[in-house]
């Protein structure tokens, strides 16, 4: 109903108000009510006063959906039969179209050549929120000389209304206007409306209304079971067909593109077997998405099944195909059907060509039948002779049955040509001039594919009859543009239809969708998923013209296409886009190429190299040119290309940071040895380079530690206090809490809300608040042992205590103090630490092991870090995802505890440690008395230990020293690692 419903007109009031509807009926001619005219014109509606010269504007409502208003024309009033009253009188006005020639893809409906007594009609008009819409109804007998009776279907909202007046009375079978809407009836039975007849309607205007006969040529469209009796000048090759399918399981009809190999089945072979005394099934599919989706649509059709098949069903047959084979799944069919023999037809059988394994195995399956005599099921292939030669030398059954059972189709003959010029006009009452059947047929004789053309010219010349005239004219065909003009001169006058800033939509259109990368001139078929809605709105309009051709899939997506092939041969607009866009499509073809191979699993199907970067290139310049398959496709070749870089790269710099290391090792010169460590440090984050950095620095007598204000470092220094390590406890309390004499000595843990107090015999008492001058109230810490060791959070929140004998206790204190686990060690323990969350402890023993468990699961184990020696004191990094140990003797390690690796090793002797805020620096107050008010702090990240070390070295290297101890100068370093 596209095209009809675009060929509607509506008609408004000076105020905007609609008042009716008329209909396009040949490339000028409008057809109204007179009663809608007098509306549009702002007269009484039943004015009977000649309206003939007056000028309306009306509107094409649909062709709204496909661009932002409702394209507007002016038509002239030249037929006028007066309304009457709503039950007598004509009521018909003639408009002719002024100014400007009809729309784009406003494409006109003629009428029916006779009155319809009865059947199901459709009727147009506004619908709330949409620009219109079909209302179904009935047509009934006439009850008046001038009217005829509609029942309509459709009630309420949805009911044809008095704003319908003028709409056509469409048969929905042919397209055809069977009348105009002249009454809705306000007696009765509000559900019948009256229309004029057709016949009234060519009575009123028979010079521009009186229906012209249809044209018998086909255009680019190919012949169909329907239209053999116009088929005509291949009786010779039908009678072939026909003995080939009759001695034959599988029969290859051969030719090239356009020389009419599925009009020679469709409407020669199949109308010549159904003919016959033999009871045929015709099982006619076009493979696509898949063949074998398109063979088990076409079982499932030939058993009952309606058009758009139910997913069950195709579902079902698709499992049969697989299961039992094509030859099998057709003996189904004849058992289902009752028909002696079944037809399968496969037209264009190069699409089924995806090297899938389905489409193999019904390839065998092709195979079978070919190697059996009058089968039950034969299959008919339509292959173009290019695809021929691709499948002929293909191994196995299949190649050498093509080679065994083609039948190729040749051009026709002069006297095969005439007959199809000339014998379908004859049917229609008109002849063809006798020259121009001369010239045409020579023209076309020797060119197989220019078939289509031939027709798409007659069509074309069909089309400017002219009432009254019943021969085709040597001028008709020089207005047309000749046969290889005509095409190309229509194709041209419709993109000049368009608006300006729709023709590039064309031009995508053409170049993007609806030809291959690697074969222009053959078609693609394009879904409508693929096609922004601008471009499928052209599609639509480019239907409507019969320049494209659209359709649904078996999965139920509309897809279009170009209507023939022969368009996108015959077009010389076409062929110049395509040579402009050449370096495009170069690339597009190149990029096709590996997407198949990548389709097809092969591993090495990436873009590397110079067609990467054209792909790149030609997405930043043209993205809307590029589909999303392919724009996926080269993202994900570009993450692959950018994951083989890193690789490289981090190959690269893990041997340079070797080479730098051995080098290191080995440079006699101190300074120079120290750059060859940092060099390495900046490439690796391997522990030994940051120790051999540490070690170079010391060979030059200096040290990665560095003295700095304490101010701003309070915080860390504060939580080494929130620890007691096993050599404190062994020199007793400080004395922290309380400086009365004779008051007991603590260790105070914890902040000002709440506090953890350890005495000196070990035991735990938690308070909560400080009174002025003494300690507020708290309570004692279940323990049976003395504590030696303990830990705590900075707000005290979880408390961590060791025992001599070697257990491990951990609380969680709120308003009171509860036990959540305790644990045996296997060793005397030295400290212990808890990170900031609570939910890490880590212990150091004596058995050279620190031991990380976690807090929440009784204690669980989940790290043992080789730490040998005495560890004096353990702090876990901010974010818990580091642990720092100092060993007596001045070693200090810092473990990764996601990896459960040493991050750090280095000779530095800082007493308690504690990780700075940002985790960059471990730092320890002063150790001598004139460091009151410093902290130290040692560099752990390796940015920060690399710039010591360059200030330490004051210089870097120079380029002899690379190339003299590394191998390479180092601008070839910098190079591969950026």
């Amino acid at each position: 109903m596209v095209a009809s419903g675009a060929a509607v007109v509506r008609f408004r009031s000076a105020g905007g108000g609609v008042v009716g509807h008329g209909v396009l009926v040949d490339e000028e001619h409008v057809v109204t009510c007179a009663h809608v005219v007098n509306a549009a014109l702002g007269r009484p509606p039943r004015d009977a006063d000649d309206a003939r010269g007056q000028v309306v504007r009306l509107e094409f409502p649909l062709l709204v959906q496909l661009g932002a208003l409702a394209p507007e024309r002016r038509a002239r009033v030249d037929v006028w039969e007066a309304p009457g009253t709503a039950w007598d009188g004509l009521d018909v006005a003639g408009l002719t179209l002024v100014g400007e020639d009809r729309p784009m893809g406003a494409v006109p409906v003629p009428l029916a050549h006779e009155d319809c007594m009865e059947g199901d009609v459709l009727l147009f008009g506004p619908v709330e929120g949409r620009p219109g819409g079909w209302v179904p109804a009935r047509l009934r007998p006439l009850v008046k000389q001038f009217r005829q009776q509609i029942d309509q279907r459709a009630h309420g909202a949805h009911a044809a209304q008095p704003r319908y007046s003028g709409t056509p009375v469409l048969d929905p079978r042919t397209e055809h206007v069977l009348g105009i809407l002249v009454a809705v009836a306000t007696r009765r039975d509000d559900a019948d409306v009256y229309a004029i007849p057709v016949t009234n309607l060519v009575a009123a205007w028979p010079t521009a209304f009186a229906p012209l006969p249809v044209s018998p040529y086909k255009g680019l469209a190919a012949f169909g079971r329907e239209d053999t009796h116009l088929f005509f000048g291949r009786d010779a090759m039908t009678d072939e067909l026909a003995s080939a399918v009759d001695a034959c399981g599988l029969v290859p009809v051969v030719g090239a593109s356009g020389v009419g190999k599925s009009s020679l089945v469709q409407a020669g072979l199949m109308p010549r077997l159904a003919a016959g005394r033999t009871a045929w099934g015709f099982v006619p599919v076009r493979p696509r998405p898949r063949l074998d989706t398109a063979l088990a649509a076409g079982f499932a059709r030939a058993v009952g099944a309606p058009d758009h098949v139910p997913l069950s069903e195709l579902e079902s047959w698709q499992a049969r195909l697989g299961s039992i084979g094509l030859v099998a799944a057709g003996d189904l069919v004849l058992a289902a059907t009752g028909a002696d023999r079944l037809l399968l037809v496969i037209d264009q059988f190069e699409e089924a060509l995806d090297g899938s394994p389905t489409t193999w195995d019904v390839l065998d399956g092709l195979a079978e039948l070919a190697g059996r005599e009058r089968t039950g099921m034969v299959a008919v292939l339509t292959l173009r002779e290019d695809a021929f030669g691709r499948l002929f030398v293909r191994a196995g059954r299949f190649g050498e049955a093509l080679r065994r059972t083609a039948v190729a189709l040749r051009g026709m003959d002069t006297a095969e040509l005439n007959r199809a010029i000339v014998q379908p006009a004859l049917l229609r009452g008109v002849t063809v001039h006798g020259r121009l059947v001369q010239d045409l047929a020579s023209l076309v004789e020797g060119r197989p594919g220019a078939l289509p053309l031939l027709e798409f010219t007659l069509d074309r010349m069909w089309s400017t009859l002219r009432r009254g005239q019943d021969t085709l004219s040597y001028e008709a065909y020089a207005e047309i543009g000749g046969l290889d003009g005509a095409l190309a001169e229509y194709a041209d006058g419709v993109l000049a239809a368009l608006a300006a800033e729709e023709r590039p939509l064309v031009r995508r259109l053409f170049l993007n969708h609806l030809t291959t990368p690697d074969q222009p001139g053959v078609r693609r078929v394009a879904t409508r998923s693929e096609l922004r809605p601008a471009e499928w709105a052209i599609a639509v309009r480019l239907a409507n013209e019969r320049l494209l051709t659209t359709s649904r899939s078996e999965e139920g997506e509309d897809t279009v296409e170009v209507v023939h092939e022969a368009l996108l041969n015959a077009w010389a607009t076409l062929t110049s886009w395509l040579k402009e866009e050449e370096p495009f499509r170069n690339w597009r073809r190149m990029l096709a190429y590996a997407m198949r191979r990548r389709d097809a699993a092969d591993e090495t199907s990436v873009l590397t190299g110079p067609l990467l970067a054209d792909s790149e290139r030609w997405l930043a310049e043209r993205p809307s040119d590029v589909t999303v398959d392919e724009r996926r496709f080269i993202s994900a070749n570009r993450e692959h290309q950018k994951r083989e870089e890193r690789k490289y790269r981090t190959l690269f710099e893990d041997s340079l940071a070797r080479t730098l290391t051995l080098a290191a090792q080995r440079a006699e010169d101190a300074t120079v040895a120290l750059l060859l460590a940092v060099e390495a440090l900046d490439r690796s984050a391997d522990p030994s380079v940051d120790l051999l950095v540490r070690t170079c620095l010391r060979r030059m007598g200096a040290t990665e530690l560095e003295e700095v204000s304490g101010a701003g470092y309070e915080n860390e220094l504060r939580r080494t206090t929130n620890r007691i390590r096993l050599l404190e406890w062994a020199e007793g309390p400080p004395g922290r809490w309380s400086t009365a004499p004779g008051a007991p000595r603590h260790w105070a843990l914890g902040d000002d809300n709440t506090s953890v107090l350890i005495d000196a015999r070990g035991r735990a008492q938690v308070l909560w608040g400080v009174a002025e001058g003494g300690v507020g109230g708290g309570v004692d810490v279940p323990l049976a042992e003395p504590a030696v060791i303990a830990a705590c959070t900075d707000a005290a929140t979880a408390l961590c205590l060791g025992t001599e004998s070697g257990e491990l206790h951990l609380y969680q204190i709120t308003d009171s103090v509860e036990e959540m686990w305790q644990i045996a060690l296997p060793a005397a323990a030295t400290c212990v630490a808890v990170d900031g969350q609570g939910s890490k402890v880590a212990v150091s023993c004596d058995d050279g092991v620190t031991r990380v468990l976690s807090a929440q699961a009784d204690g669980h184990e989940f790290l043992a870090l080789a730490s040998p020696g005495f560890v004096e004191d353990l702090d876990f990094a901010p974010d818990g995802l580091s642990l720092a140990g100092q060993v007596t003797g001045g070693r200090l390690t810092v473990w990764d505890l996601t990896s459960g690796e040493r991050r750090c090793d280095a000779e530095a002797p800082m007493g308690h440690v504690a990780f700075s805020a940002d985790a960059a620096y471990l730092v320890s107050a002063g150790q001598r008395p004139d460091q009151l008010g410093t902290v130290v702090r040692l560099p752990l990240h390796a940015a920060r230990l690399a710039a010591v070390a360059r200030k330490v070295a004051g210089r870097d290297l120079t380029d002899s020293e690379w190339q003299r101890h590394v191998g390479i100068p180092p601008v070839t370093a910098r190079g591969v690692a950026g």
